[in-house]
């Protein structure tokens, strides 16, 4: 049986600090990333033909950054599939706003015809009841 762990404010609040983290990371990787390409020759023909090869440089620290960032895009995944697990479209939209895109509660207020501590609270509720 999958232990399913419980959606926290901390998680929701990470997701935007975890995206530009993964961006970070795939920066770095890129200057870690190597292609080549030979060409080889073989029987019965003997016709060169030219194959790529292509990866990351083998290292612990690449190692470390890959795994890093799996886990990174794990998270980020299961906050989006409880976010669009949300059936009342108007309280997902209040997730969207804050977690995903990084609004204030006062312009999520705005935008959804309430006020910035109704919207807080209905989180903080939500959150108690999931």
């Amino acid at each position: 049986m999958e232990r399913k762990d419980p959606m926290t404010m901390s998680r929701l609040k990470a997701y935007r600090r975890n995206a530009s983290a993964i961006e970070d990371i795939k920066a770095e990787l890129s200057g870690k990333y190597v292609a080549d390409s030979i060409s080889v020759c073989t029987p019965p023909s003997y016709t060169p033909h030219s194959t790529r090869i292509d990866g990351f440089l083998p290292s612990g620290d690449t190692l470390s950054l890959l795994c890093e960032q799996a886990r990174l895009e794990r998270e980020q995944r299961t906050v989006e599939e409880f976010i669009k697990g949300i059936e009342d479209r108007q309280m997902r939209k209040i997730f969207v706003l804050r977690f995903v895109k990084g609004f204030t509660w006062i312009q999520i207020g705005h935008k959804v015809g309430g006020t910035a501590d109704g919207c807080r609270m209905a989180v903080k509720r939500y959150l108690q009841n999931a």
